[in-house]
């Protein structure tokens, strides 16, 4: 390779694009980790945050910071966004800052913990409405109905009993529209 191919490669635009991937990666890369260093999880039975309890030293560190560094990214990443709208940037940055809090006011602080966790979860279901309202979006608008069914049962029914399996499909359902968005204008 040269100098000049080496030089296309590295752009603005490149860069950006593998931050945005970034934020939504590390925290699954994260949890996956934590996972494999924790045999005692229960994917049906534990919500994600059972890994990040600081007396799971094996897993904890992995999976707080690997929240932290996601929610610093998103956040991040939709603050130099240009193509994502005024309304979603400010849920965006919500979402991110609440994620970062899920991994600081980890599992051992109780309630608190909780709150903020509903609190990121909100902001996922509120970013989905908006992006369908915005976009004339039925996808969007359907799977945050969705994500909002699958809470209702998780909380009303216990199920599942953990809110992993919740968790999971709630952070992932965001996905696919954040990356539309943020990626619009590539910075």
């Amino acid at each position: 390779m040269n100098n000049r191919t080496v030089n296309l490669l590295i752009t603005w635009d490149n860069v950006f694009r593998a931050l945005v991937i970034s934020s939504i990666l590390a925290p699954y890369i994260a949890i996956i980790l934590a996972i494999i260093r924790a045999p005692w999880f229960n994917i049906w039975a534990n919500a994600l945050s059972d890994l990040g309890k600081m007396t799971h030293i094996c897993s904890a560190p992995i999976f707080n910071s690997g929240l932290a560094l996601g929610g610093y990214l998103l956040g991040l990443t939709t603050a130099l966004s240009q193509g994502i709208r005024a309304v979603n940037r400010l849920i965006l940055c919500v979402a991110g800052f609440t994620l970062i809090l899920i991994g600081v006011l980890n599992e051992s602080y109780g309630y608190v913990h909780f709150i903020v966790s509903v609190a990121f979860f909100l902001t996922i279901i509120a970013y989905l409405t908006s992006y369908g309202y915005i976009y004339v979006s039925m996808p969007a608008f359907i799977i945050a109905i969705v994500d909002v069914i699958i809470w209702m049962l998780h909380f009303a029914y216990r199920l599942p009993t953990g809110a992993a399996i919740p968790e999971i499909l709630s952070s992932i359902s965001f996905a696919p529209f954040f990356l539309h968005e943020a990626m619009k204008t590539g910075k």
